[in-house]
């Protein structure tokens, strides 16, 4: 190495090298982070792999970084004297991207320092394949969670589509499948039938081999046209038949489509989340890694980050004060928040003309409907002894539960993680039977919320927890925030990055010379 410089400057860095005739420099801005560089021949070849140009095959040097697939916010390579680089190797010395969303750019220039300088955009070359299905909000959120994890670390280096193919891509009756899930969950009693008596293999099995004869042309039409480098199932009726959808592709794609799965339940899962033959499956809880090794799983298959959760919950957003005033709410009034889930289902009603009757006008109430609108406009038209703030489907989520006290929502899983991240104490209203049911426990045994599907109970619960200051809120939301798993999302994104990456560009990770 001719020379090496480092400067540091608030939370940004500069790092410039020089290596005979090849020059570069490293510009990142994001957040303060901790810096120790050591470069130098004395590391030993070990420490470095070779990149190789396409003018002359000269070889040049570069650290491998500790995390290949971690990386910098805005990074920027300006190369003088390389003659004619045209070569992506270089690219991956700041392998994946920036929090900012901005291109990884490479401004290469001619042999000369004076020449211009010439910008070219790596072109995104990596796509994976979200499969969803539009049954609650759940599924779509955790899909879009990754979606916006590949934006915040990779940028646009990742193409990722979110597909729904019951929905979008199957005939009919098979097209109206998702839209059965409201009905039964509406009818708690036939969603447990319907649970129970497709659990055992041979039942679920058979069924999915009948759709598979239905729809598997349909789906290898969608891999075909989608050519992804990594197929990624949020949904548990995403794994079979696509699965046998994709053994049509055998000889006609170069390589096998890797298949992965992310769970998206936190305690109890149907057996059709698993499927032994995925390449990795994403659990949140050590109760889905016991359940996954009983069907068959392989430890090796099996990775324990967390649940999916909007990128925006791992970002901190201010103090509640803060939040308070930026929402239009009382900054220094206790606040209660009220979820319907995506849907706007359950007692909502009830619980806020309840909690009308026990808290004070000192209290504010936030009520969060999703899609409902018509619950929106019911609310909306009441008049309510204290401040209540009624909202339909809202982007900010992390913003109005950050600013709360506590929250009042259904045992979904997703609800639960987001509320845990920000250190919410919860009081659950009510669950999906089967799947949700384990999430109560979950919570109690934890010490993290109560349950009640009783408005009054809810109410008086929720007064309590104000009135009195015995430090009640304080420990409950402390041991919240331990029990909240802020980096899942970013992890998951990682490690999916590094096996499609890894799948279809090993040449860009050679062996150490």
């Amino acid at each position: 190495m001719d020379s090496t410089q480092v400067l540091c400057k608030n939370d940004a860095f500069v790092f410039e090298f020089e290596y005979k005739q090849y020059r570069a420099r490293v510009t990142h801005t994001a957040r303060e982070r901790s810096l120790n560089v050591s470069l130098g021949d004395s590391h030993g070849p070990e420490q470095w792999v070779n990149g190789e140009t396409d003018a002359g095959k000269e070889r040049i040097r570069r650290p491998m970084l500790n995390n290949a697939f971690l990386s910098l916010s805005t990074v920027r390579f300006e190369m003088n004297t390389i003659p004619q680089l045209v070569s992506k190797q270089l690219a991956f010395v700041g392998l994946a991207t920036n929090r900012n969303r901005e291109s990884l750019d490479m401004n290469l220039s001619g042999s000369s320092d004076s020449s211009p300088k010439k910008d070219i955009t790596v072109e995104s070359s990596n796509r994976i394949l979200c499969l969803m299905s539009h049954t609650g909000g759940g599924h779509k959120a955790s899909a879009q969670a990754l979606k916006d994890g590949f934006g915040c670390i990779y940028g646009n280096t990742y193409d990722v589509n979110v597909v729904d193919l019951w929905s979008s891509h199957s005939p009919w009756p098979l097209c109206n499948m998702p839209k059965s899930y409201f009905f039964l969950v509406k009818n708690p009693w036939l969603w447990r039938l319907n649970f129970r008596c497709s659990e055992p293999k041979i039942v679920h099995e058979t069924l999915f081999r009948g759709y598979a004869a239905i729809v598997s042309k349909q789906f290898a039409r969608v891999f075909m046209e989608y050519n992804p480098h990594l197929i990624v199932s949020v949904h548990p009726l995403m794994q079979h038949v696509p699965l046998m959808s994709l053994e049509r592709l055998r000889g006609k794609v170069a390589k096998p489509i890797p298949f992965t799965t992310v769970v998206t339940d936190l305690t109890r899962c149907h057996p059709t989340w698993f499927h032994k033959s995925v390449l990795k499956c994403f659990v949140a809880t050590k109760i889905v890694v016991s359940q996954a090794l009983s069907l068959g799983l392989k430890t090796t298959q099996i990775v324990c980050h967390g649940l999916p959760i909007r990128p925006s919950f791992s970002i901190p957003s201010g103090s509640r004060a803060y939040l308070r005033e930026k929402l239009g709410m009382h900054k220094d009034a206790r606040t209660v928040m009220l979820i319907g889930g995506g849907e706007g289902m359950g007692k909502i009603t009830e619980i806020a003309e309840e909690l009308s009757r026990r808290l004070s006008e000192i209290h504010q109430l936030v009520i969060i409907c999703g899609n409902n609108k018509s619950l929106v406009e019911k609310l909306s038209a009441k008049i309510w002894p204290f401040s209540v703030h009624v909202k339909g489907f809202v982007q900010n989520m992390s913003e109005y539960m950050s600013c709360c006290d506590c929250v009042i929502t259904k045992a979904g899983p997703g609800t639960i993680a987001e509320a845990l991240i920000c250190g919410i104490p919860i009081i659950l209203n009510g669950c999906i039977p089967c799947q949700e049911e384990g999430n109560i426990p979950f919570v109690l045994e934890n010490k993290v919320g109560t349950y009640s599907e009783d408005p009054v109970v809810i109410a008086n619960t929720v007064s309590e927890w104000f009135d009195t200051n015995d430090g009640t809120l304080e420990e409950m939301s402390a041991r919240a925030k331990l029990l909240g798993r802020p980096e899942a999302t970013f992890n998951i994104v990682r490690d999916l990055a590094g096996m499609s990456f890894l799948m279809f560009h090993p040449q860009n990770f050679q062996p150490f010379s």
